[in-house]
């Protein structure tokens, strides 16, 4: 390391105090890293500081413990696919949460965004969506396939489309010889194939407008919409007020392994356990989702606003290095790169993994994507800076 680096981070006992600290967080791979042992993803402990993916990535043996834990503190009424019970009560939670009349449990974001839009669109099959969204890109055509609508992307490359875009879209298709009125439109936030880039919400609200004044019906995919409100500040219920229908991801952040809720009006999702179980998404039952995930939405937005701030004196702190370099997502949420120059990446990863910090794979420039989550709750941006300096020396 060179002397910049050095009096940048570890000039003073500091540093060494920090790592120590950081260490202490987790006695089992503190003894690991000792015997010179990695760790493996599968036997940390709950101490691990996951700098990757939007949820705390449990492990089996987590899950089930926690779940025993959950049915030991209160009874469980059960659901029988899907309908009573839990899931009833989660679902009413969820319309509330989100200022709607009635929300429905879905077993994937995949089969949620199709049935919202597949009831929202009825006799009118054209419904428009980003060009970067899930939607379009990662569904294999099931909403063509399967619903017989036509999507229209917009906004090639990014996560905006304008209502200019939408008013272009409308004028031509109502100038077509047969009549192809578009139904519904998605907008996609944040949108994950460009890193978790939002959605413009100044032209959101403009675009959504421009839908209720022509009778389009409106979809927002707002599978992390919570990672989002953590970043902008604005409440999930005033996201969703805009939207008739909105879906939110149960598994990716609320730590629960499936599912996925959407809500809406009642002339809408009235009866949509039906189309369900039509498309084969009738569980036989939900309740341990609805329990895991009912349990982590408690204070979620305050626990993940506490990770941003660690992530932000982290950033702060680490772009000082003479080899580091941050990369923001313009308009981003809880992705960030980090382009390292020298030294060799898996050694820094295994040195960060002894320690109780687990790296996402990075690519042969050098480049890391973190993504923060509730983990970055377990250690402060300064012990981090100082574990990553070690680490890289």
């Amino acid at each position: 390391m060179n002397d910049v680096s050095r009096r940048g981070f570890i000039e003073t006992a500091g540093a060494s105090t920090a790592i120590a600290a950081l260490a202490s967080l987790s006695p089992s791979l503190t003894r690991a890293a000792e015997h010179g042992e990695r760790a493996d993803r599968s036997t940390l402990a709950d101490g691990a500081v996951h700098l990757s993916g939007d949820g705390l990535a449990l492990t089996p043996r987590e899950y089930a413990t926690l779940l025993q834990d959950l049915t030991a503190t209160r009874d469980v009424a059960e659901d029988t696919y899907l309908l009573g019970g839990e899931v009833e009560a989660f679902e009413q939670r969820w319309a509330r949460l989100l200022g709607k009349e009635t929300a429905v449990f879905m077993p994937s974001g995949t089969l949620a965004n199709q049935l919202a839009v597949r009831a929202l669109a009825g006799n009118k099959r054209r419904v428009i969506v980003p060009d970067m969204s899930h939607m379009y890109n990662d569904t294999g055509d099931a909403c063509q396939m399967l619903s017989g609508l036509t999507l229209l992307p917009l906004a090639s490359l990014k996560a905006t489309y304008t209502r200019a875009d939408v008013e272009a879209v409308v004028k031509r298709t109502a100038s077509g010889r047969v009549a192809t009125d578009v139904g519904a439109l998605v907008i996609e936030s944040p949108i994950r194939r460009l890193s978790g880039e939002m959605f413009d919400w100044d032209e959101a609200q403009r675009v959504t407008a421009f839908a209720r004044e022509h009778g389009i019906g409106t979809h927002l995919d707002g599978a992390r919409l919570f990672i989002a409100s953590a970043y902008t500040g604005i409440a999930p219920a005033e996201y969703a007020k805009h939207f008739d229908t909105v879906y939110v991801s149960l598994w990716k952040y609320f730590n629960c392994g499936i599912g996925a809720v959407l809500a809406g009006p009642r002339r809408v999702l009235d009866g949509m356990f039906h189309v369900r179980r039509m498309f084969g998404g009738n569980l036989a039952v939900g309740w341990p989702a609805a329990r895991v995930a009912g349990h982590f939405m408690e204070g979620f937005e305050g626990r993940l606003k506490s990770a941003v701030q660690v992530s932000e004196n982290f950033y702060k702190e680490i772009a000082r290095h003479p080899r580091v370099r941050v990369e923001r997502i313009p308009n981003g949420t809880n992705l960030t790169r980090l382009h390292i120059t020298g030294g060799d990446l898996e050694v820094a990863a295994t040195r960060l993994a002894q320690r109780g910090i687990l790296l996402p794979r990075g690519t042969p420039d050098g480049t890391l994507t973190l993504g923060v989550n509730e983990s970055w709750n377990r250690t402060t941006g300064t012990l981090l800076a100082a574990a990553f300096t070690q680490a890289l020396a």
